[in-house]
């Protein structure tokens, strides 16, 4: 691993911000859609920008004890920058990035947070990272996700920002979690099985958790057991929970439940999946949707009903690419989709 910048991943450069980067580094500070979720007034001052970058002038890696500013470059183009506050114990650090807007929605900052983040435990030896955000930026949140923060709480109205006092979301994670997430199993799993959940291992179930930015989609699996238990009256009956616990060669994985067929309720319907977030992007819940297709098919059903809410991480994408078409209905606030078997 490098003893200094520049640092260097698949697609970027990140190296010291000088201050013959200030024009570049003002242009995507001036942008109104990029200033909206960060600290700085607009418009923001080139002066400004040059005397912020003159401070690290003779500085060459991450700094304990303060701020350093790393330009992101892609092919010797500024994209963007990544910030670090490292306190003067070295115990703690917070990540921080910015990108052009033009060059959104391609991972850069994913790639970026990911690295300096593996430099920041393995390298300089912090104990824990943390990231702090506006709840509804939902994107610089799967950036923290990405790179192995999760969700530790958002505190209500504790913020004061631009004169306003405002809620304040807060990711971390420190150096044994992290290493628990880089130790994760990446690869397509040879074995997906959906197992039942007996009573003695049910609290093991619930420790399963997707990540933070998906939670107003995603139901935590003690609330479906609750649900379960206490099912919603549809159509004058109760329905019928089927649950079933998701092993990934072996480990738990995920968690799947649907509403039945019954007298009252005719198609069966996918109810909650959730994909533990150290197992996401494995094809997990394809191949746990794909199971659910065939085991309704062979029972004779002609479709299966799905809903989802709409929004930033929304699991529309996801749905659709297996088959799902919306149906043109909202039920309970949620989109209703069919997949024909």
């Amino acid at each position: 691993m490098p003893g200094s910048l520049p640092l260097h991943t698949a697609r970027l450069v990140l190296r010291m911000m000088r201050p013959g980067d200030a024009a570049a580094h003002t242009a995507y500070r001036n942008d109104p859609d990029i200033a909206r979720h960060q600290l700085w007034e607009l418009p923001y001052p080139l002066d400004d920008a040059v005397s912020k970058l003159t401070e690290q002038q003779g500085q060459d890696d991450l700094i304990v004890g303060g701020w350093t500013t790393m330009a992101i470059e892609l092919d010797g183009e500024v994209i963007g920058d990544i910030v670090t506050n490292t306190d003067e114990t070295g115990g703690t650090a917070e990540i921080g990035f910015t990108l052009a807007k033009h060059h959104h929605g391609h991972g850069y900052a994913s790639e970026a947070a990911r690295e300096v983040t593996e430099q920041l435990f393995r390298r300089i030896g912090v104990g824990r990272v943390y990231g702090e955000l506006d709840p509804v930026n939902v994107a610089s949140a799967r950036v923290l996700e990405s790179a192995g923060l999760a969700l530790e709480g958002v505190t209500k109205q504790s913020f004061l920002w631009r004169g306003e006092w405002t809620d304040n979301m807060s990711y971390a994670a420190t150096r044994d979690e992290y290493e628990d997430w880089m130790a994760r199993p990446t690869g397509t799993p040879s074995e997906v099985r959906l197992v039942e959940i007996e009573p003695s291992t049910a609290h093991d179930w619930t420790k399963l958790a997707a990540h933070g930015s998906e939670s107003r989609f995603v139901a935590t699996v003690a609330q479906s057991f609750t649900d379960a238990l206490f099912p919603e009256v549809v159509d004058g009956a109760p329905v019928q929970p089927w649950l079933r616990g998701v092993l990934a060669d072996g480990e738990r994985a995920g968690f799947v439940m649907t509403a039945e067929v019954t007298e009252h309720h005719t198609e069966p319907y996918l109810w909650r999946l959730l994909v533990d977030r150290r197992h996401q992007r494995r094809g997990i819940g394809r191949r746990v949707v794909e199971q659910l297709i065939e085991r309704y098919r062979a029972a004779g059903h002609p479709s299966l009903l799905v809903g989802w809410v709409d929004g930033p991480g929304s699991p529309r994408r996801f749905y659709e690419q297996l088959g799902f078409v919306p149906t043109g209905e909202i039920v309970d606030g949620e989109i209703e989709a069919r997949r024909p078997l």
